[in-house]
Formats: C-alpha cells, structure tokens, sequence
C-alpha cells in the first residue's frame, strides 16, 4: 500500500484539492517553515487540522527549518501545541526538535527530514532513538530506496515530483554577495547560479537560511509505477514549490490516475508527458535510475 501527500495549498483553494484522493498534507507554518508556497499561520492550525480530520486526510506538520537558539523558545511552545492536536507526525530536520520532544516527554511522531538519510543503518539506529519516519534522501536510486524499505520497520517516504533542494546554508549567502560586491540586490528578481563543470543552473532561495535548488523539476511517475507494481509500501511526496498551482492539480491527477491503473505501460509514458508538458518540458528524473560512482558501502 502507498500514500500520495502534498503540500498545503492556498487556503482559499485547499478545499478544491481534498475533493481528489489525496492521502494527506505536509503543512507548512509561518516563520517555523521553509520551502512553502503557502504557510498557515500558528493560529489557523487547529481549524484546518479539525477540517483534514473530518476528512480523514493525513496531517503532517512540518517544522524543516535550521533553528537560531534565540528560535527555540518559541518552537518548543509550538511543538508542544502540536502535541496536544490530532496530527500523524511532526516532520523535522533541526535536531533540535527531536531533543524538544524526549525532554518534555511529548506524545507525537517524528519524521526526520534530512539528506543523510541514505540506507537503513541509520534509519534503525535513529528509530532506536525516538524517530519513527524518514524522508528518505533524493541523492538515492530507486533501487536503494527499495532496499531501504525492505530492510527498516520504519516508515519511508519517498519524492517523485518537485524541485530537488541540493544544499542549506543557515547564512544570508546573496545578501552577503551582493553586499561585498557593492551591487544592489532586487528582492524580487530570482536568483541562480551554473556550475562549471557541467554547465547546470541551480535556483538560490534565500529566507531565513539560504537553500540550493535543482534547476529542473524532477518527474518521477514511471518510478511510482514500479513501486505500486512491486508492492512497496510507502508514502510518496509531490512538491509544489515554485510550481504554478494549476500545472500542479494536474501533476496531482496523473499520479492517481497512475495509481488506479498502475500496469498499462503505454498510459504511464503518456501520464509522464503530462507531467513534462505541464512542466514546460523541464524535468529530469534526478538520481532516481543514476548510481553515485561515490558510493562507500550497500545501503542495506
């Protein structure tokens, strides 16, 4: 069995996107939040998560910024909110917020989000420790990440669509760049920068840390295929930072439409142009069927 989640959308819209089968939302909050198209608010949170309960839709909080110590006051007065709510888990990359949760002893589920997140060793050894699910790295094949979920208890959650973040930086890298170079920086104005050895333009994002982005949009129905046929079970992510809201419903519709219909292979390839012509053609299926020639050891 698997679950298809998403982003919280527009709130004004949100309710257009709960009348598809959607499993759940991984919801962003306001300044405890990054990467979101849209962020509800501390105070709007028990209201929408009453609505998604309603619907039995999966709810998962996300909190996936790197926190200042001057942050951790508040963060701990929210997580200890979310507690008390009706969530599946509270979705998390700062340690800081699994330390929160075992010092205060709160009752809440935790997922780490992380790029470190490469083979079940680690998954084990962290589920040990308090961590009940992973969003597994997106610097993995499809084959290691199969083998993952074959070898933990833990759950698992893969990315299939969306741009792929590369890197964090908890400096204001632009702001410190335009600064040094004396040049006056256009907040509105997006950002790149190319890489020499290949020539490939990465997407900067500066909030309140400064995050690295693919420069294409990573489409992975044909790899969803093979999980629904190979019976993995797992939750599937489908991202829509910096996508169009309209091109994203229809990314949306080609998955669960994949997922009613998961073994005609001449409807996979046709829901995969879909998605690329929705995507102005710019997608690539990142590391998903591409070995690192870095690897140390199995990633059992």
């Amino acid at each position: 069995m698997n679950n298809i989640i998403i982003p919280f959308p527009n709130i004004e819209n949100f309710k257009f996107f709960m009348e598809n089968d959607i499993d759940g939302f991984i919801i962003g909050i306001e300044g405890y939040s990054e990467n979101f198209n849209n962020y509800v608010k501390e105070k709007e949170l028990n209201k929408i998560c009453k609505i998604l309960n309603e619907k039995n839709k999966k709810i998962y909080i996300s909190l996936n910024k790197i926190y200042f110590n001057n942050e951790i006051k508040n963060l701990e007065s929210l997580i200890y909110k979310i507690s008390k709510l009706e969530v599946n888990a509270i979705v998390f990359s700062d340690m800081a917020v699994l330390n929160i949760v075992k010092e205060k002893n709160l009752n809440i589920n935790l997922i780490w989000h992380c790029k470190l997140v490469t083979n079940s060793k680690t998954i084990n050894f962290l589920q040990k420790r308090g961590i009940n699910g992973f969003f597994c790295s997106s610097e993995i094949t499809l084959d290691e990440y199969i083998k993952i979920v074959k070898n933990t208890t833990a759950s698992c959650f893969i990315k299939l669509f969306g741009f792929n973040k590369m890197a964090t930086s908890s400096r204001k890298l632009i702001t410190n760049y335009f600064k040094y170079a004396k040049i006056k920086k256009d907040p509105k104005r997006k950002y790149y920068f190319k890489e020499k050895s290949s020539d490939e333009f990465y997407i900067v994002v500066e909030d309140d840390n400064t995050n690295f982005f693919t420069g294409k949009i990573l489409n992975g129905i044909l790899e969803y295929k093979k999980l629904i046929n190979e019976n993995i079970n797992t939750t599937i992510i489908l991202d829509d930072y910096m996508i169009e809201e309209a091109a994203f419903y229809n990314v949306i519709e080609a998955f669960l439409a994949l997922k009613r219909c998961p073994t005609d292979e001449e409807f996979a390839n046709k829901l995969k142009q879909v998605i690329d012509s929705n995507c102005y053609n710019n997608t690539y299926n990142g590391f998903l069927n591409k070995k690192t020639i870095y690897k140390v050891k199995n990633d059992e």
